[in-house]
């Protein structure tokens, strides 16, 4: 089983859903159709998935460098939307 390692060092179990609605959120901010969501999910989410559903332990930096690093090249409002979204958390 793949564990997450938080950035407090907290551990969890890898859960694939999380990354598909997170994306799947930021795309909806950014004024995305429904059918163009799947898609992005498709190519950027899923690749991700599948990359860290083989090793052990994962860090969530490396989740979101990889998850940002794909949507700066498929869709830049979707990695802007994901950007302000987390400023507004860290702000709270």
């Amino acid at each position: 089983m793949v564990k997450v390692v938080k950035k407090g060092g907290k551990k969890e179990a890898f859960v694939p859903k999380k990354i598909r609605t997170s994306v799947q959120m930021a795309a909806k901010e950014a004024g995305m159709a429904p059918r163009q969501i799947g898609d992005l999910i498709e190519d950027v989410a899923e690749p991700v998935i599948k990359l860290y559903s083989k090793r052990r332990v994962v860090k969530t930096a490396d989740l979101r460098r990889s998850l940002l690093g794909r949507l700066d090249r498929k869709a830049k409002k979707v990695s802007a939307a994901w950007r302000r979204h987390e400023r507004k958390r860290k702000k709270k």
